[in-house]
């Protein structure tokens, strides 16, 4: 009788092992699986966007919110919204080389509000592919607006210019709004 309980141990052991690695096995799959569907997110929201990132690490972390990890898109948006709050600028007076103080303040306020550039990241399907914990909305907007801000954060660092990022801004917002007030 001795001998017969370890080998029931082994047996069970051996079961709980096999069990486990099936699980382990159908985990990685998973993984797997839902790695590449985020990387053909990631070819689409280039295309989208009509910008090829050369480090698509920057991309990664555009698509990462503070709550999935310490490597997230906060620092890429505040460049983000630099570069749009620049690019509203320049394409006002541009347009309009006597434009008045308020209505460059008003195209800045307007490039830089929440709903609008929510609106332009659920266009884009940003919702579908950020990075979030568990337990964190990835389609509020406040967290959809601040990683399209990222985006164009992320495409300033990738390319080195302020001014790429801005050309991806109105490409963006002007795909999506008509004329509207850019």
């Amino acid at each position: 009788m001795a001998l017969l309980l370890p080998s029931r141990v082994a047996i069970m052991l051996l079961c709980f092992f096999l069990v486990s690695l099936d699980r382990y096995q159908e985990a990685c799959a998973s993984a797997i699986e839902s790695s590449s569907s985020f990387s053909a997110a990631l070819e689409t929201l280039q295309k989208q966007i009509g910008y090829d990132f050369k480090s698509i690490d920057l991309l990664k972390q555009a698509l990462t919110h503070p709550s999935y990890s310490q490597e997230n898109n906060r620092a890429l948006s505040i460049l983000g919204l630099s570069s749009a709050e620049a690019a509203a600028s320049l394409q006002l007076l541009a347009n309009n080389a006597d434009a008045s103080a308020s209505s460059v303040s008003s195209a800045v306020a307007d490039a830089s509000s929440l709903s609008k550039c929510a609106a332009a990241g659920k266009r884009l399907g940003l919702g579908a592919i950020i990075r979030v914990a568990s337990g964190t909305d990835a389609s509020t907007p406040s967290v959809i607006c601040i990683a399209l801000r990222a985006v164009f954060g992320a495409v300033a660092v990738d390319s080195g210019s302020v001014d790429t990022a801005a050309k991806v801004f109105l490409m963006v917002y002007k795909s999506g709004f008509g004329a509207a007030v850019l």
